[in-house]
């Protein structure tokens, strides 16, 4: 075909171009437009051979440039393809318009991008099919259309003046029009030829190319970005998470301090009441004791007396301790008892020393309680039965931890010592066997290996100590 189409001969020919891969969308408005334009376009191949030789070499560094630019950035590439369009093709123009649906629904063209003269009317709009790119997708194949402004409309009076159109279908993988790409010459001497045909469409293919990066660049940082969001909301959500476990964890802190105060006021409350109680029954004894005449019934005022006041040292250590963890500091504990030793016994006995050792040790209030009673028992028996004379005498209170992590308690004197250790029993030694048991202990009362007195050992191993405490302060 080496001739304008004409009249009706252009939806024929459209039809006619399906071995070339296009597909017709010629619609009656369309035709009828066309029919009163018949010479409005011809056939980009039917263009006569460019009379001087084409160069190849600059062609081909344009087309490596341009495949270097798209591999680093698909977006510039499509200016820097339009630029080698307008240089290769000895263009005024070179432009990519793009198929866009308006609000309406309605198919319109849009000048993506722009180089050369017509660049100031980048981003321009026109209706589908009153726009030169419409009318090159609706045939399928590349077209020159000349001047082209006075069969558009919307070109007329508002672009400066086009000689001649060159425009090349674009197409995606599937064959669904993109757009064209297209070049102008605004020189009315000057005409498109198949060399800038064949050069127009090799550049439509990569921009086509180009534009399938775009879009694939576009799908993967729309990924990127909504993965990043999602990122962001999870990490947020877990910030708020942990915000609001933090506050509960805080919040349950705060009511277990002050639930935990609380609770030590009271038990320092009840220890101090206790202690009040007991030392005033312990006076309350010791004025009853004074005041009888009868030595058997003071005797045993006096020592009702001093287990009292036992029990009383031991509320006033746990009171002052000023913790919840109801243990006794058993030195402190041992050392008190010794001074009431000295005030009970030291002018009827001052020929006798009181020796106390202990090892840095707390033990629970359960333990502490029968284990002070029994040294208060075993101490006071010694006054008061292993001394009759007047000669000097020592005892001692000694309270180890054992390799094994067992208790030892040994409490000696040089006195007379045992009479019948396999005899009747007093009161004192009832106790003292009781508060053994009550310990889960083995107790020993024997006479001392070396010279005169009495042994009494209580051995508590470690599985014994229900609730107890080993350890240095």
């Amino acid at each position: 075909m080496t001739a304008l189409l004409a009249g009706g001969d252009a939806a024929a020919y459209a039809m006619d171009c399906s071995h070339a891969g296009a597909q017709s969308m010629i619609d009656t408005s369309t035709t009828q437009r066309w029919t009163r334009h018949p010479d409005c376009y011809v056939t980009a191949h039917t263009l006569p051979q460019r009379s001087s030789p084409p160069n190849l070499r600059a062609e081909a560094a344009a087309i490596c440039q341009l495949s270097k630019a798209l591999a680093e950035d698909p977006g510039a590439a499509v200016r820097f393809l339009l630029d080698i369009a307008q240089d290769l093709c000895g263009a005024g123009s070179a432009g990519l318009s793009l198929v866009h649906l308006n609000q309406s629904g309605e198919a319109t063209i849009r000048w993506e991008a722009v180089s050369g003269v017509l660049s100031a009317h980048e981003a321009a709009a026109m209706p589908r099919d009153s726009s030169p790119c419409g009318l090159c997708l609706d045939v399928g194949i590349a077209i020159v259309i000349p001047r082209p402004q006075r069969v558009f409309d919307r070109l007329a009076d508002k672009l400066p003046s086009i000689a001649e159109i060159l425009t090349i279908p674009l197409y995606d993988g599937a064959r669904r029009p993109l757009g064209t790409l297209w070049v102008a010459h605004h020189d009315s001497q000057t005409r498109f030829d198949r060399d800038d045909v064949r050069i127009a469409e090799q550049l439509a293919a990569q921009l086509a190319l180009a534009l399938k990066l775009q879009e694939q660049a576009s799908d993967h940082a729309n990924a990127l970005a909504v993965f990043e969001s999602h990122q962001r909301a999870q990490q947020n959500l877990l910030t708020y998470d942990l915000y609001e476990e933090r506050s509960l964890f805080e919040q349950a802190e705060i009511e277990n301090r002050q639930t935990l105060r609380f609770k030590d006021a009271l038990i320092e409350e009840a220890h101090h009441r206790a202690k009040n109680t007991l030392q005033i029954a312990s006076n309350l004894l010791t004025m009853q004791a004074r005041a009888s005449s009868w030595a058997q019934v003071r005797d045993a005022l006096l020592d009702s007396a001093a287990r009292l006041h036992v029990l009383a040292k031991v509320h006033e250590l746990l009171y002052a301790s000023a913790n919840s963890t109801q243990r006794v500091f058993m030195p402190q504990l041992l050392q008190s008892l010794g001074s009431a030793f000295g005030q009970s016994f030291g002018r009827t006995h001052p020929h006798v020393a009181l020796d106390i050792e202990c090892d840095r040790m707390e033990l629970s209030a359960q333990n502490a309680v029968p284990l002070a009673l029994l040294v208060n028992e075993a101490v006071t028996n010694a006054y008061k039965h292993a001394f009759t004379d007047k000669s000097p005498g020592m005892i001692t209170v000694a309270l180890h931890r054992t390799r094994e992590n067992a208790l030892s308690l040994r409490i000696e004197d040089t006195g007379s010592g045992l009479t019948s250790p396999s005899g009747d029993e007093g009161l004192g030694l009832t106790l003292i066997r009781t508060f053994a048991t009550q310990l889960c202990g083995t107790l020993a009362v024997t006479r001392r290996d070396i010279g005169t007195g009495t042994l009494v050992a209580l051995t508590i191993a470690a599985p014994g100590f229900a609730g107890a405490l080993l350890g240095d302060r």
